[in-house]
C-alpha cells in the first residue's frame, strides 16, 4: 500500500478502532498531515513460480502493482518491488483496460525499463492479478524526523480483478464486508524512542504484521 515513495524501512501493524481514534488525535496534533485522507486501490500481481521454489533461479523476483487514488483511473501509477527498492511508471487507464484485457505489446513500445520488466514478467513467469485492495489514507509527517505514519482504514479486498477501473463495482464487490485497519510507519534508520511510547501510550492493542 502506498501513496508515497517509503523510507528503506516499514512495520505494519494492525489496529483496532479504538487504537485509530486514539492515534489520529495524538498525530494531529504533533504531526502534518499530507493531503487529508484519500482513497486509495491496488491491484496485486503474482505468479505461480513464488510459490514454487524449485522453478525459482534464486534471486528475487520483481513483484509489481498498480495503483490509482481519490476513485479516478485516469493515471495509475505501476510499481515494481525487488527487496527493499521500488520504482514505478506511470500508465494510462486505456492502457490499463488493455492489460485487463490481456493485451500486453502496448508495454514494449513504451521504451520504459519498469514496462518493459513488466512484460517480461507477464510473458516469462506467468504474472497475473491476483488480488484487489482497496482502503482510504491518512499520511502524517513528523516534523524534522525521517519517518512517516501512515492510517489505513476500511480495507477491503476481492478477487474480481476486471472491476479494478470502476469504483462503483468495487463498493458493491466489497459491500458488507468489515474492513480492517492498519498502522504503517516508514522510516530511514531508527524509530525514535518518543514514537515508541506514544505507540505504547495510545495504540496498547496493535499486533505487528511485519517489518524490514
Amino acid at each position: 500500500m502506498t501513496t508515497k515513495h517509503p523510507y528503506p524501512h516499514q512495520l505494519k501493524y494492525r489496529i483496532t478502532q479504538t487504537d485509530y481514534a486514539a492515534l489520529r488525535a495524538r498525530l494531529s496534533e504533533a504531526a502534518l498531515e499530507e493531503g487529508g485522507a484519500r482513497s486509495v486501490h491496488t491491484l496485486l500481481f503474482d505468479s505461480y513460480r513464488s510459490r514454487t521454489p524449485a522453478l525459482t533461479d534464486g534471486g528475487p523476483d520483481p513483484r509489481f502493482s498498480i495503483h490509482y487514488f481519490d476513485d479516478d483511473p485516469t493515471y495509475l501509477l505501476l510499481e515494481r518491488h525487488v527487496d527493499l527498492h521500488s520504482d514505478g511508471a506511470m500508465v494510462t487507464e486505456a492502457e490499463c483496460r488493455a492489460l485487463l484485457a490481456g493485451e500486453t505489446d502496448w508495454l514494449l513500445d513504451q521504451h520504459n525499463p519498469v514496462l518493459l520488466d513488466f512484460h517480461s514478467s507477464l510473458t516469462e513467469r506467468m504474472l497475473l492479478p491476483r488480488v484487489l485492495l482497496s482502503y482510504q489514507r491518512e499520511l502524517y509527517s513528523l516534523g524534522d524526523l525521517d519517518l512517516w505514519v501512515a492510517l489505513d482504514t476500511d480495507i477491503r479486498t476481492t478477487l474480481q480483478h476486471m472491476d479494478f477501473l470502476d469504483p462503483d463495482l468495487l463498493a458493491r464487490d466489497t459491500a458488507g464486508l468489515t474492513g480492517q485497519m492498519l498502522m504503517e510507519i516508514s522510516y530511514s534508520s531508527v524509530i525514535p524512542d518518543g514514537i515508541l511510547c506514544l505507540l505504547e501510550e495510545v495504540a496498547p492493542r496493535r499486533k505487528l504484521l511485519g517489518g524490514v
